[in-house]
Protein backbone atom coordinates (compact mmCIF):
# COMPACT_ATOMS: atom_id res chain seq x y z
CA UNK A 1 0.00 0.00 0.00
CA UNK A 2 1.44 3.18 -0.97
CA UNK A 3 -0.78 5.79 0.19
CA UNK A 4 -4.01 6.20 2.28
CA UNK A 5 -7.19 7.01 0.91
CA UNK A 6 -8.55 9.64 2.90
CA UNK A 7 -12.30 8.67 2.35
CA UNK A 8 -11.22 5.08 3.97
CA UNK A 9 -9.99 7.11 6.86
CA UNK A 10 -13.06 9.51 7.49
CA UNK A 11 -14.79 6.48 7.46
CA UNK A 12 -12.52 4.50 10.14
CA UNK A 13 -12.58 7.77 12.13
CA UNK A 14 -16.72 7.55 12.28
CA UNK A 15 -16.76 4.17 12.81
CA UNK A 16 -14.79 4.50 15.83
CA UNK A 17 -16.46 7.30 17.07
CA UNK A 18 -19.82 5.94 16.57
CA UNK A 19 -18.92 2.52 17.88
CA UNK A 20 -21.25 1.08 15.00
CA UNK A 21 -21.20 1.15 10.92
CA UNK A 22 -24.71 1.97 11.06
CA UNK A 23 -24.47 4.92 13.15
CA UNK A 24 -21.38 6.01 11.33
CA UNK A 25 -23.50 5.76 7.84
CA UNK A 26 -25.85 8.14 9.63
CA UNK A 27 -22.57 10.51 9.96
CA UNK A 28 -21.25 10.72 7.10
CA UNK A 29 -24.27 9.91 4.92
CA UNK A 30 -23.46 6.85 3.85
CA UNK A 31 -25.39 3.34 4.04
CA UNK A 32 -24.75 0.99 6.82
CA UNK A 33 -23.68 -2.02 3.82
CA UNK A 34 -21.37 0.98 1.83
CA UNK A 35 -19.52 1.41 5.38
CA UNK A 36 -18.90 -2.06 5.63
CA UNK A 37 -17.64 -2.44 2.23
CA UNK A 38 -14.96 0.51 2.76
CA UNK A 39 -14.02 -0.56 5.85
CA UNK A 40 -13.23 -4.28 4.19
CA UNK A 41 -11.18 -2.54 1.55
CA UNK A 42 -9.26 -0.35 3.76
CA UNK A 43 -8.83 -3.32 5.87
CA UNK A 44 -7.68 -5.66 2.92
CA UNK A 45 -5.42 -3.00 1.29
CA UNK A 46 -3.13 -2.14 4.90
CA UNK A 47 -3.39 -6.40 5.65
CA UNK A 48 -4.46 -6.25 8.97
CA UNK A 49 -8.14 -5.87 10.89
CA UNK A 50 -9.01 -2.32 12.36
CA UNK A 51 -12.08 -3.57 14.19
CA UNK A 52 -13.32 -6.30 16.59
CA UNK A 53 -16.81 -7.19 15.81
CA UNK A 54 -18.92 -8.86 19.10
CA UNK A 55 -22.33 -8.29 20.12
CA UNK A 56 -21.71 -5.54 22.20
CA UNK A 57 -20.28 -3.67 19.35
CA UNK A 58 -17.37 -2.52 17.30
CA UNK A 59 -13.93 -1.93 19.44
CA UNK A 60 -10.85 -1.01 17.62
CA UNK A 61 -8.03 -3.83 17.25
CA UNK A 62 -4.61 -2.80 18.24
CA UNK A 63 -3.49 -1.74 14.43
CA UNK A 64 -6.59 0.21 14.99
CA UNK A 65 -5.68 1.98 18.41
CA UNK A 66 -2.63 2.74 16.80
CA UNK A 67 -3.89 4.06 13.49
CA UNK A 68 -7.03 6.60 14.92
CA UNK A 69 -4.21 9.23 15.72
CA UNK A 70 -2.48 9.43 12.65
CA UNK A 71 -6.26 9.44 10.76
CA UNK A 72 -7.49 12.02 12.60
CA UNK A 73 -4.37 14.10 11.91
CA UNK A 74 -4.67 13.39 8.15
CA UNK A 75 -8.33 14.65 7.76
CA UNK A 76 -7.60 17.90 9.77
CA UNK A 77 -4.99 18.51 7.38
CA UNK A 78 -6.86 17.92 5.01
CA UNK A 79 -10.04 20.13 6.15
CA UNK A 80 -7.84 22.86 6.54
CA UNK A 81 -5.69 22.67 3.18
CA UNK A 82 -9.48 23.04 1.86
CA UNK A 83 -10.66 25.53 3.66
CA UNK A 84 -7.50 27.75 2.40
CA UNK A 85 -8.07 26.94 -1.20
CA UNK A 86 -12.22 27.48 -0.63
CA UNK A 87 -13.67 28.24 2.88
CA UNK A 88 -16.58 27.70 1.31
CA UNK A 89 -15.85 23.68 0.97
CA UNK A 90 -15.42 23.47 4.68
CA UNK A 91 -17.37 20.05 5.81
CA UNK A 92 -17.26 17.58 8.77
CA UNK A 93 -19.08 16.37 11.36
CA UNK A 94 -18.39 17.87 15.17
CA UNK A 95 -19.80 16.70 18.20
CA UNK A 96 -20.42 19.27 20.81
CA UNK A 97 -20.82 18.97 24.31
CA UNK A 98 -22.80 20.58 27.01
CA UNK A 99 -25.09 20.66 29.88
CA UNK A 100 -29.22 20.66 29.06
CA UNK A 101 -28.95 23.86 30.82
CA UNK A 102 -27.46 25.77 28.17
CA UNK A 103 -29.21 24.03 25.38
CA UNK A 104 -31.93 26.69 25.12
CA UNK A 105 -29.55 29.85 24.96
CA UNK A 106 -26.44 28.27 23.16
CA UNK A 107 -27.75 24.78 21.45
CA UNK A 108 -30.52 26.25 19.69
CA UNK A 109 -28.65 29.57 18.02
CA UNK A 110 -25.97 27.23 17.28
CA UNK A 111 -27.89 24.58 15.07
CA UNK A 112 -29.94 27.52 13.31
CA UNK A 113 -27.41 30.09 12.99
CA UNK A 114 -24.08 28.22 12.51
CA UNK A 115 -26.29 25.56 10.50
CA UNK A 116 -27.48 28.15 7.60
CA UNK A 117 -23.86 29.76 7.54
CA UNK A 118 -21.77 26.44 7.37
CA UNK A 119 -24.30 23.97 5.48
CA UNK A 120 -21.65 21.33 5.28
CA UNK A 121 -20.42 21.26 8.50
CA UNK A 122 -23.11 18.71 10.70
CA UNK A 123 -23.10 19.47 14.62
CA UNK A 124 -24.93 17.04 16.69
CA UNK A 125 -25.12 18.34 20.13
CA UNK A 126 -24.89 15.71 23.50
CA UNK A 127 -25.99 16.68 26.28
CA UNK A 128 -24.46 16.00 29.82
CA UNK A 129 -23.07 17.03 33.43
CA UNK A 130 -19.88 19.03 32.84
CA UNK A 131 -17.68 16.28 35.01
CA UNK A 132 -18.72 13.63 31.98
CA UNK A 133 -17.94 16.02 29.43
CA UNK A 134 -15.01 16.99 30.16
CA UNK A 135 -13.63 13.19 30.35
CA UNK A 136 -15.42 12.50 26.99
CA UNK A 137 -13.23 15.73 25.43
CA UNK A 138 -10.34 14.42 27.17
CA UNK A 139 -11.17 10.65 25.15
CA UNK A 140 -12.20 11.84 21.97
CA UNK A 141 -16.00 11.05 22.78
CA UNK A 142 -16.93 14.21 21.64
CA UNK A 143 -14.83 16.92 19.96
CA UNK A 144 -15.33 19.80 21.87
CA UNK A 145 -17.80 20.93 25.17
CA UNK A 146 -19.38 24.13 27.03
CA UNK A 147 -19.36 23.46 30.28
CA UNK A 148 -19.18 24.79 34.23
CA UNK A 149 -16.25 24.77 35.48
CA UNK A 150 -15.31 23.06 39.22
CA UNK A 151 -14.36 25.58 41.35
CA UNK A 152 -11.12 26.90 41.75
CA UNK A 153 -10.74 24.99 37.90
CA UNK A 154 -8.58 26.57 35.42
CA UNK A 155 -9.89 24.21 32.84
CA UNK A 156 -10.55 25.48 29.04
CA UNK A 157 -11.32 28.79 27.93
CA UNK A 158 -13.44 31.04 29.88
CA UNK A 159 -16.30 32.63 28.15
CA UNK A 160 -18.52 34.41 30.54
CA UNK A 161 -18.97 34.00 34.35
CA UNK A 162 -22.99 33.61 34.84
CA UNK A 163 -24.77 34.92 37.92
CA UNK A 164 -26.25 32.25 40.25
CA UNK A 165 -29.78 33.33 41.43
CA UNK A 166 -32.58 31.75 43.50
CA UNK A 167 -35.69 30.94 41.56
CA UNK A 168 -39.33 29.56 42.27
CA UNK A 169 -43.03 28.86 41.40
CA UNK A 170 -44.71 32.27 40.13
CA UNK A 171 -47.11 32.58 43.07
CA UNK A 172 -46.84 31.62 46.45
CA UNK A 173 -44.17 31.69 49.10
CA UNK A 174 -42.40 27.97 49.05
CA UNK A 175 -38.84 30.07 49.18
CA UNK A 176 -40.30 30.96 53.33
CA UNK A 177 -40.85 27.43 54.05
CA UNK A 178 -38.34 25.77 56.50
CA UNK A 179 -37.06 23.45 56.01
CA UNK A 180 -36.37 25.20 52.35
CA UNK A 181 -37.58 22.05 50.11
CA UNK A 182 -35.03 22.27 46.91
CA UNK A 183 -35.39 20.94 43.30
CA UNK A 184 -31.77 20.09 42.76
CA UNK A 185 -29.59 17.94 40.07
CA UNK A 186 -27.52 14.60 41.80
CA UNK A 187 -25.05 15.80 43.78
CA UNK A 188 -22.10 13.11 42.44
CA UNK A 189 -22.50 15.13 39.29
CA UNK A 190 -23.86 18.84 39.50
CA UNK A 191 -21.23 21.52 39.67
CA UNK A 192 -23.50 24.34 41.68
CA UNK A 193 -25.05 22.13 44.06
CA UNK A 194 -22.40 21.72 46.90
CA UNK A 195 -22.18 25.35 46.56
CA UNK A 196 -25.90 26.05 46.92
CA UNK A 197 -26.14 23.71 50.03
CA UNK A 198 -23.03 25.61 51.41
CA UNK A 199 -24.45 28.62 51.14
CA UNK A 200 -27.55 27.85 52.87
CA UNK A 201 -25.75 25.93 55.95
CA UNK A 202 -23.33 29.02 55.73
CA UNK A 203 -26.77 30.80 56.13
CA UNK A 204 -28.07 29.08 59.35
CA UNK A 205 -31.43 27.70 56.88
CA UNK A 206 -32.68 24.16 56.99
CA UNK A 207 -33.09 22.52 53.95
CA UNK A 208 -34.62 19.34 52.18
CA UNK A 209 -33.92 17.88 48.75
CA UNK A 210 -37.79 17.78 47.54
CA UNK A 211 -36.95 17.09 44.36
CA UNK A 212 -33.65 15.79 42.20
CA UNK A 213 -33.64 15.21 38.61
CA UNK A 214 -30.79 14.87 35.81
CA UNK A 215 -32.96 17.07 33.27
CA UNK A 216 -33.89 20.94 33.41
CA UNK A 217 -37.51 20.54 31.98
CA UNK A 218 -37.91 17.83 35.50
CA UNK A 219 -36.30 20.75 37.73
CA UNK A 220 -38.56 23.28 36.00
CA UNK A 221 -41.55 20.99 36.27
CA UNK A 222 -40.86 20.83 40.32
CA UNK A 223 -41.67 24.51 40.14
CA UNK A 224 -44.01 24.43 37.86
CA UNK A 225 -45.70 22.28 40.89
CA UNK A 226 -45.31 24.86 43.58
CA UNK A 227 -43.20 22.08 44.91
CA UNK A 228 -39.68 23.64 45.37
CA UNK A 229 -37.25 26.24 44.88
CA UNK A 230 -34.08 26.08 43.05
CA UNK A 231 -31.15 27.98 42.17
CA UNK A 232 -29.92 28.22 37.94
CA UNK A 233 -27.61 30.18 36.09
CA UNK A 234 -29.20 33.60 34.95
CA UNK A 235 -29.90 32.86 31.76
CA UNK A 236 -31.50 29.70 32.30
CA UNK A 237 -34.11 30.91 34.32
CA UNK A 238 -37.78 30.42 32.48
CA UNK A 239 -40.13 33.50 32.22
CA UNK A 240 -42.53 31.94 34.19
CA UNK A 241 -40.85 31.47 36.96
CA UNK A 242 -40.61 34.39 39.43
CA UNK A 243 -36.46 35.33 40.32
CA UNK A 244 -35.98 35.51 44.08
CA UNK A 245 -34.45 38.15 46.09
CA UNK A 246 -31.53 37.13 48.40
CA UNK A 247 -31.78 39.87 50.61
CA UNK A 248 -35.67 40.26 50.44
CA UNK A 249 -36.52 36.61 50.08
CA UNK A 250 -34.26 35.37 53.35
CA UNK A 251 -31.88 33.63 50.61
CA UNK A 252 -27.92 33.95 51.00
CA UNK A 253 -26.05 35.52 47.73
CA UNK A 254 -24.58 32.62 45.70
CA UNK A 255 -21.33 33.17 44.01
CA UNK A 256 -21.02 33.26 39.98
CA UNK A 257 -20.69 29.72 37.86
CA UNK A 258 -17.80 30.07 35.36
CA UNK A 259 -18.39 28.68 31.58
CA UNK A 260 -15.56 27.84 29.44
CA UNK A 261 -15.25 25.91 26.14
CA UNK A 262 -12.90 23.10 26.14
CA UNK A 263 -11.12 22.55 22.78
CA UNK A 264 -8.65 19.98 22.46
CA UNK A 265 -5.36 20.79 20.95
CA UNK A 266 -4.92 19.87 17.83
CA UNK A 267 -8.52 20.20 16.36
CA UNK A 268 -9.17 20.06 13.10
CA UNK A 269 -10.53 22.65 11.25
CA UNK A 270 -14.64 21.90 11.63
CA UNK A 271 -14.20 21.72 15.06
CA UNK A 272 -12.12 25.03 15.24
CA UNK A 273 -14.70 26.88 13.07
CA UNK A 274 -17.61 25.54 15.69
CA UNK A 275 -15.05 26.69 18.35
CA UNK A 276 -15.46 30.03 16.90
CA UNK A 277 -18.82 30.55 16.54
CA UNK A 278 -19.08 29.80 20.41
CA UNK A 279 -17.18 32.17 21.06
CA UNK A 280 -18.62 35.18 18.80
CA UNK A 281 -22.06 34.33 20.49
CA UNK A 282 -20.99 34.44 23.83
CA UNK A 283 -19.26 37.78 22.90
CA UNK A 284 -22.85 39.31 21.74
CA UNK A 285 -24.82 38.02 25.10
Amino acid sequence: MQHFDTDALATFVAVADAGGFTAAGTRIGKSQAAVSLLIARFESQIGRKLFDRTRRGVHLTETGEILIGYARRIIAIEDEALAALDPGAMRGYVRLGMPDDYIELFGKPLIEEFSRANPRIQVEIQCDFSRSLESMVEHGTINLAIITRAPDSVVGELLRREKLIWCGPAEGDTQSQRPLPLALFPEKDCRARPHIVHALTEAGIPWRAAWTSSHLPSIQAALDAGAAVTALPASVVAARHRRLDAQGDGLPTLKPLEIALLVPHGARAAVRTVASFVRSHFQQL
